[in-house]
């Protein structure tokens, strides 16, 4: 039987080097800008196993039940690393939202490995020769990106994969000495940023030790600032601190955890662990403590309130893990809570929260107290003159790579999703598309938007997603949201009139919103098909404000908003006294 090579990531010097027969194991391999190289291939693509939801739900409860397995294993081996008896919420705080991530990702690209083998042909595979901390991250900001964007590490961990299964695999090791090495860029030290600092030490200083700590908030400048005044304090907005990185050292890195499993996969995720654990949580720990110690927030804070920084910000989640006497508050950051059947990232905020702020929903099964205040961050747009002739439609771009588990398109799926962006777009009156605005994800990660866009529709009009949005809804005559996120959100708060069409098969309700979806769909505000959005925007467009103002649409809106996405114009006083 031929060998076919199996290809994992897009690195091009991991494919064969001669005319082989070839398994792409994803079509994140195929980038779009080195298509010339490929596309004359003799090549197949193995279908993702993702694209099966009914795995994709059962494999988000289990990854779930490891999660809180060896959560709990590494509170203890950190405990004792550190030589501290911190609690187990406190490494929830810390390092649940890298280790979930980490288990996550690597679990994708282990069943991907696992359904190439179980097709029962002989695989050959260039494995790259790296040193094993190569891939450490720094922080958690930094994994992140490693696990989104980065062919290395991607192709590390499936090399890893492919490591075990040397029998059925054979390996070509590839020397990595003249690849480049891995570079962390941190933030620029700018005048602007240190005028940003010196205020915040003045802040620090002036407010009181028992005053709330409210930092990235998700609210705007006004009502963050009209906050903390009715709280006696000044504002702090954002932490914009940097911490100093911290090499891995292999000398600290040598335990494991006591995980007792038959699983493969489970030994698997166990032994990569310590030398995957980001730096800050081992090598730089001790400084990382000393860093929030000399930040100066409030020493025994009365509450600690976020949106943003509950996930990404370190320094952040150390200070609310040792200030465990404080109520920690976490506000919603956006669309997808409350609304999708399975999102990580909500299970998390409410598993640390004693109070959550969501935009309108409840769920009884955390313990968690809920308050559905309402959006936080809520936008306005000023009254125009000139006519609204434009229709907008904003898109998004998810990564080549799968990372936290949410009920979404992932992966590779984002090019059904793609397809139906233009397939929609095809589908307008003429007259229509020429008054239309492709609003591009501003970040692309290796999938080449623009040009794929460019060449199905050369002569459409395209933002860049730089513009501010505000300034594209003045102009918007009818807006389409494209997927399960905040921007739909806020225009059904704005009154803009808008269309939604998804495909429900990626982007999956959970029960509670499913009969207020129906009812969006009956009034044609919802649609599962670009085909139906776009044959409704045909008729509706002379006279879209008709079919948005009219009594049943606007029944239907209200009823959604007030059940999921609430106004509120009292924000502020109800949060002062949730922070008291």
């Amino acid at each position: 039987m031929v060998k076919k090579h199996l290809v994992t990531t897009a690195i091009e010097y991991t494919w064969p080097k001669k005319n082989e027969k070839i398994l792409f194991l994803g079509e994140w391999c195929k980038s779009y800008s080195k298509k010339d190289l490929w596309k004359n291939l003799d090549f197949e693509v193995l279908d993702y196993h993702w694209d099966n939801r009914n795995k994709f739900e059962k494999d988000y409860y289990y990854l779930i039940d490891l999660y809180e397995k060896i959560l709990k294993k590494i509170s203890i081996k950190m405990n004792g690393i550190h030589q501290v008896n911190l609690s187990h919420r406190y490494w929830r705080i810390l390092i649940g939202p890298w280790l979930a991530l980490f288990i996550q990702s690597v679990f994708d690209r282990w069943e991907m490995i696992q359904l190439a083998i179980n097709s029962n042909e002989k695989f050959q595979s260039n494995i790259i020769s790296e040193p094993e901390l190569k891939w450490t991250s720094f922080n958690y900001s930094d994994f992140k990106k490693l696990v989104m964007e980065s062919d290395g590490w991607n192709n590390f961990i499936y090399g890893k994969i492919i490591e075990l299964h040397h029998e059925k695999i054979y390996i070509n090791k590839i020397d990595s000495n003249n690849l480049n090495r891995r570079v962390i860029n941190l933030k620029n030290k700018t005048f602007k940023i240190f005028l940003f600092r010196l205020y915040q030490s003045i802040v620090n200083f002036i407010n009181p030790n028992k005053s709330s700590l409210i930092i990235s908030s998700y609210l705007n400048l006004i009502d963050d600032t009209s906050l903390s005044f009715r709280l006696s304090q000044l504002p702090l907005f954002i932490n914009d601190q940097t911490i100093k990185q911290h090499s891995p050292n292999q000398d600290q890195r040598e335990w494991e955890l006591d995980l007792d499993t038959s699983s493969s996969f489970e030994k698997f995720i166990i032994k990569l662990i310590p030398n995957q654990i980001p730096s800050i949580y081992l090598e730089g720990y001790n400084h990382l403590h000393k860093k929030v110690k000399k930040l100066n927030w409030p020493k025994s804070p009365r509450s600690i309130f976020t949106s943003n920084s509950i996930h990404e910000d370190d320094m952040f989640k150390h200070y609310a893990g040792i200030n465990d006497n404080a109520p920690l508050v976490i506000g919603q950051h956006g669309g997808n809570y409350g609304i999708s059947k399975l999102c990580f990232q909500e299970y998390h905020e409410l598993s640390i929260a004693d109070k959550y702020i969501s935009w309108g929903w409840t769920d009884s099964s955390f313990k968690s107290e809920i308050y559905p205040l309402g959006q936080l961050n809520s936008k306005s747009i000023k009254k125009s003159n000139s006519k609204k002739t434009k229709l907008l439609l904003v898109t998004c771009v998810l990564p080549r790579y799968s990372y936290v588990m949410t009920s979404m398109v992932i992966s590779s799926q984002w090019l059904s999703y793609f397809k139906n962006q233009i397939e929609f777009v095809k589908k307008l009156d003429e007259s229509i598309s020429n008054k239309t605005t492709v609003r591009l994800y501003r970040q692309d990660y290796g999938w080449g938007q623009e040009a794929m866009w460019r060449e199905e529709l050369p002569t459409l009009n395209y933002d860049r997603g730089y513009s501010n949005l505000e300034t594209l809804f003045n102009e918007t005559k009818l807006y389409v949201a494209t997927y399960n996120a905040t921007t739909f959100l806020e225009t059904f708060t704005l009154n803009i009139p808008t269309v939604i069409f998804w495909d429900p098969f990626y982007w999956e309700n959970r029960d509670t919103v499913k009969t207020l979806f129906n009812e969006l769909k009956r009034v044609k505000i919802f649609h599962d098909s670009p085909e139906s959005a776009s044959k409704h925007i045909n008729e509706i467009w002379d006279n879209v404000e008709g079919w948005w103002t009219s009594s049943e649409v606007t029944e239907v809106v209200n009823k959604f908003n007030e059940s999921v996405n609430r106004s509120n114009k009292n924000i502020i006083s109800d949060l002062s006294k949730i922070l008291k």
